[in-house]
């Protein structure tokens, strides 16, 4: 069922994973993990992909399997910057139940400004919105190798401001992640962390999860990261397979497309249970 993205996370005990997903059977897969799991799930649909895909095009077909899921799952727009107004008000009249504005290159105040708009534009569609104070490194939803040597990271004060300013239901933050393929191992700041839910009391997001070491992870969510994002890591899964498929003389397609959806699925799953603290 399609439920509100604040409901979810404020009700989760550990993280809820946030999949980026491409097409109908990345969603289907991420989805059927979740229900496996009996674990609720976000859609995430990028700014990137709605402009390549054609938005509205694909869009009806991912809300039915989030209206359809036998779990609380959420829709959410990922990554619409200041420029991309016109897509955000397109996921909500098509039925998103989370959008999240990234207007984190732009100043403080006009990041505010930004914000403080959409969160008004979404409560007259019962939909969440997530900001991002402090810019990450990398170029989302293009999986490419990113150093984070140089990172900048969210000042916990300014996070504080920013969240009673704008009324936001959930803050993405700078904290050592960069979105696509880490060339070392990111150094997570962790009392960073905990100095920013403590400043801030709204649910904090993780983007750039891929490559993130597990125990790095679990140490996140118990120090206030409630919904984690996760994309890159689902690319290379689908290429691994196709790289394995190409070598077959098998010309049936639908069992090609099977084989990702369980790759998909297995990865999906895995993920669903570490977030959600429930991984050995």
């Amino acid at each position: 069922m399609l439920i509100n993205c604040k409901e979810m996370l404020e009700q989760s005990r550990g993280a809820i994973a946030s999949f980026n997903c491409v097409d109908f059977e990345m969603a289907r897969a991420c989805l059927e993990a979740g229900e496996e799991a009996r674990h609720p799930v976000i859609i995430g649909i990028a700014v990137r992909h709605w402009k390549a895909l054609g938005g509205r095009l694909f869009i009806p077909s991912i809300r039915s399997l989030c209206v359809e899921a036998d779990i609380p799952a959420a829709l959410h727009l990922d990554h619409a910057g200041p420029e991309d107004l016109d897509i955000i008000d397109e996921a909500l009249d098509s039925g998103f139940s989370s959008v999240m504005i990234d207007a984190s290159r732009k100043p403080f105040a006009a990041n505010v400004e930004v914000t403080r708009g959409i969160v008004q534009r979404a409560r007259l569609f019962n939909a969440s919105v997530e900001a991002e104070l402090g810019p990450l490194p990398g170029d989302e939803g293009v999986a490419g190798l990113v150093d984070t040597r140089e990172a900048v990271y969210t000042d916990p004060q300014e996070a504080g401001e920013f969240c009673a300013e704008t009324g936001v239901d959930a803050l993405a933050v700078a904290v050592g992640t960069a979105h696509g393929l880490y060339t070392a191992e990111p150094e997570i700041q962790q009392e960073l962390i905990s100095r920013i839910a403590r400043e801030t009391g709204v649910p904090l997001v993780l983007h750039g999860a891929t490559g993130v070491p597990d125990e790095a992870i679990r140490e996140a969510v118990r120090r206030g990261v409630k919904k984690i994002n996760y994309f890159s890591g689902l690319l290379v899964d689908a290429m691994d397979v196709i790289r394995r498929e190409r070598s077959s003389d098998d010309n049936d397609y639908l069992r090609h497309r099977s084989e990702l959806r369980e790759a998909w699925k297995r990865r999906a799953g895995s993920l669903i249970q570490l977030y959600s603290g429930h991984s050995s």
